[in-house]
């Protein structure tokens, strides 16, 4: 059928139109999470999708005199599932109210001085020298005296500020203080820097120095040991992965096999100008950005090493609380409020650090194209030994004989990030840094400069900005057993409750069931099935293999019995998914008891 030129345009014109009428419609449901107006095909074994669905509002509390602010909630009724349509807004809301009742500190620190903010201090602090209230109350109206001490110019130990945060164990993330890293409750412990006597360059004055400033540092209240260590690594471990979920799974378990790389501080005799002329992905390392992975033909090579620095344990008793978690926790009310009690929980972590060890951990993994790996017969091995070299890592284990035969000049010419011109893909996709510890100008060198220069700038000044690399945790609630606070108990119990809602709520159980021993990921509010080598779909249910096992999974615990003869159980099921084809079944207890 021929068409003038006057019939055409408007026709045109017509189709225009409804196209971006689709288009605005489709927008709007991916804004509001209403499903899309858009229909297309599914295969008959992939399941449907599950729009993400929240509570309604929970009503609004009283408002809180002191605070002239008003809470309300809603829960994650529903993650979405199978790729269907994300939640919008937030779970905590918030608003300014004008209260009936005044606002009363309540004084509860008897014959003892409290500070602003509530907290009680003995009053043999007042008025000694150094503010043991933030807001320096305690130092107001002071008689003028000089107060010497050893401690007054001191700078606190290395990573005291992070080892007093709260952590969260679904996120694994490092949440406001916890533990006060600024309070010395009026003592005056300090810890020898055994490396204060090395000699340092001063290149205004061009002279070498002494650091008498880092010979000592002081140790706040809350630590009860802290401990330097000489610069001590893990060595350097390596190990390959097929897919995406094998490699979530290694991060989370924190498992690789150890083929015998060494990490050099020191001086390393390599050329420094070394390089292969690569940079590393300005994105975090997170296990949300691996997904973007879970459909495309790629392995990933995970090499990681460990620096200790120093040593830490934290008192067990009397612990003194930050005076923004004190704060929060008497806002908090005697009758259980999950909302109130959960944006707690967010805002502090699930858990607090008892003990760990500080330092750094540098991690590097490789996006390995297999294809071009199997086109140009290039093994995981000789990749692995290849960025070794340019980073300064020495491969020692005499098994792996390709590395005894790598040189620079071998290496550099390999162009693993370079386009081929025929398949026009680089063996090597993408570099992802995982990167914890030293200090902003060392570990920003080592994401634009790969070399081994950096890689000793980056390990020496692990010691005065280490991160937690190990560490041992308690859940939140017992910080509060722990402290120093009296008439603490009923909110103790609400924490505790509050926190199993909690892990309840944003627990990787909620997703499923993923097919064919996917991992189930809970980020967010969506649930993502990470699929093995070979599967994919939205469930990893597409498969050109037949008869595969699938081993089971666990259910989420049901909710708690009622409290019976200082009893109460909770139980869960192996059925997301059950057992299939012969596939093992759920490991541990269907059946948990707790004395109540």
């Amino acid at each position: 059928m021929w068409w003038s030129l006057k019939e055409v345009s408007p026709l045109i014109l017509l189709i225009a139109y409804l196209i971006s009428c689709q288009d605005t419609v489709t927008a709007h449901s991916e804004v509001t999470g209403l499903p899309s107006q858009r229909r297309t095909s599914r295969d008959v074994n992939t399941p449907a999708p599950v729009n993400c669905q929240l509570s309604q509002w929970s009503e609004w509390t009283g408002c809180f005199p002191c605070q002239e602010k008003k809470y309300r909630y809603r829960t994650l009724l529903q993650p979405a599932k199978f790729k269907g349509s994300k939640c919008t807004g937030h779970l905590w809301d918030e608003a300014a109210c004008r209260a009936t009742e005044t606002c009363a500190a309540s004084q509860r620190c008897g014959r003892d001085f409290q500070c602003e903010t509530g907290r009680c201090i003995k009053s043999h602090l007042v008025c000694n020298g150094e503010p043991d209230c933030r807001d320096g109350s305690d130092e107001n109206n002071c008689e003028d005296e000089d107060i010497e001490s050893l401690c007054e110019n001191l700078q606190p130990i290395p990573g005291s500020e992070r080892a007093a945060q709260g952590y969260n164990v679904l996120t694994q993330e490092e949440m406001q203080f916890v533990y006060d890293p600024k309070y010395y409750g009026g003592q005056c412990e300090y810890i020898y820097n055994g490396e204060w006597r090395e000699l340092k360059y001063d290149s205004a004055c061009e002279r070498l120095y002494y650091g008498d400033d880092e010979k000592y540092f002081r140790k706040p209240y809350n630590f009860h040991v802290y401990q330097f260590l000489a610069h001590a690594d893990s060595g350097f471990s390596v190990e390959f992965y097929d897919d995406s979920r094998d490699l979530i799974d290694s991060i989370k378990k924190d498992k690789s096999t150890n083929y015998g790389f060494t990490f050099g501080i020191g001086y390393a005799k390599i050329p420094l100008h070394f390089e292969l002329g690569f940079s590393l992905s300005q994105g975090k390392g997170s296990l949300k950005n691996f997904t973007q992975y879970n459909e495309k033909n790629v392995g990933f090579i995970r090499a990681i090493t460990k620096v200790q620095t120093a040593r830490f344990k934290m008192r067990r008793d009397n612990i003194v609380l930050d005076e923004d978690v004190l704060q929060s926790l008497m806002a908090l009310p005697e009758s259980y409020n999950y909302g109130m009690y959960a944006k707690f929980i967010n805002d502090y972590g699930t858990h607090f650090m008892t003990s760990g060890t500080m330092g750094g951990i540098f991690e590097y993994i490789l996006v390995i194209n297999k294809e071009e790996m199997k086109r140009k017969a290039i093994t995981s091995e000789r990749i692995s030994s290849c960025f070794g070299l340019s980073g300064g890592l020495i491969y020692q284990k005499e098994k792996i004989d390709i590395s005894m035969s790598l040189s620079y000049k071998t290496c550099e010419k390999e162009e693993f990030l370079k386009t081929d011109r025929e398949t026009n893909s680089a063996l090597v996709e993408d570099i992802i840094p995982r990167i914890q510890g030293g200090d902003v100008g060392s570990s920003g060198g080592l994401l634009n400069s790969w070399n081994a220069n950096m890689y000793r700038l980056w390990g020496r000044s692990l010691k005065y900005n280490p991160a937690i690399i190990d560490f041992e945790l308690q859940p939140i609630h017992e910080i509060l057993r722990r402290s120093n606070l009296d008439d603490i108990e009923t909110k103790r119990q609400n924490l505790k409750r509050a926190l199993d809602d909690y892990l309840t709520e944003f627990n990787a159980c909620r997703c499923g069931p993923c097919q064919n021993n996917a991992e189930p990921m809970l980020l967010g509010d969506a649930c993502v099935c990470q699929c093995p080598q070979g599967y994919e779909g939205p469930a990893c249910e597409k498969t050109r293999r037949k008869g595969s096992k699938t081993n089971g999974s666990w259910s989420c615990w049901s909710s708690w019995t009622p409290c019976q003869s200082g009893t109460r159980r909770r139980t869960r099921q192996c059925n997301n998914p059950a057992p299939q084809n012969g596939g093992t079944g759920c490991a541990g207890k269907s059946v948990q008891t707790e004395t109540c």
